[in-house]
């Protein structure tokens, strides 16, 4: 039986400094008119249930966009601080945490991950050959792990995942869509992907 839209809670984790982008907060840059936070939403709205978006910055601009929002009170501490916080708040069977510079988000990525998230309680993509760790579908009991991961100073999702060995699912087939939006140059090429199919 295939994960119900209704049962997952998904995390956009917009927590991220922006470091090579000059600071800039990367779900929040603007492309051809749209934010990144918008093409991602788009995408992801239909998947699930619940959007709530976690941030550390920029409240009120993301608050504005109107899903509920869990601001990250130990950015330093990299998105899995995100993710444990924001699912203080998460009630659903499943939750998705997504990555907030990734654009062209798969429209399939929960049928894609739906059946080794059921048989493993979590799934994660891999895609020519690079595990996508902030791409993480699990349910309740393994959420539970890896608060507690986190709690005994597991410092990030990478880490837990190669504990608990599981085998990520091979989305290589859709690479393009996990372009994510690091550097000037990343954003260059978003720019170019966009014109080029208006």
């Amino acid at each position: 039986m295939a994960i119900k839209r209704e049962d997952i809670t998904a995390v956009v984790l917009c927590g991220g400094q922006g470091a090579r982008l000059h600071g800039q907060d990367k779900p929040l840059i603007s492309v051809e008119s749209r934010r990144i936070i918008d093409y991602i939403l788009e995408r992801l709205e239909p998947q699930v249930g619940q959007v709530f978006l976690s941030c550390s910055r920029n409240v009120a601009l993301y608050e504005a966009i109107g899903h509920p929002v869990v601001v990250d009170s130990e950015p330093a501490r990299g998105p899995l601080a995100g993710i444990v916080e924001a699912m203080q708040s998460i009630t659903s069977p499943w939750m998705l945490a997504v990555p907030g510079d990734v654009p062209f988000l798969p429209n399939t990525l929960v049928s894609r991950l739906s059946i080794d998230a059921e048989q493993h309680g979590v799934a994660v993509p891999i895609v020519d050959g690079q595990r996508e760790n902030l791409f993480l579908l699990a349910n309740l009991a393994r959420r539970q792990e890896l608060a507690e991961f986190y709690e005994d100073g597991g410092i990030a999702v990478k880490y837990w995942l190669d504990q608990i060995a599981i085998q990520p699912t091979d989305l290589s087939d859709i690479a393009s869509c996990f372009l994510n939006v690091n550097t000037p140059a990343n954003l260059n090429e978003l720019k170019q992907i966009i014109e080029s199919s208006a």
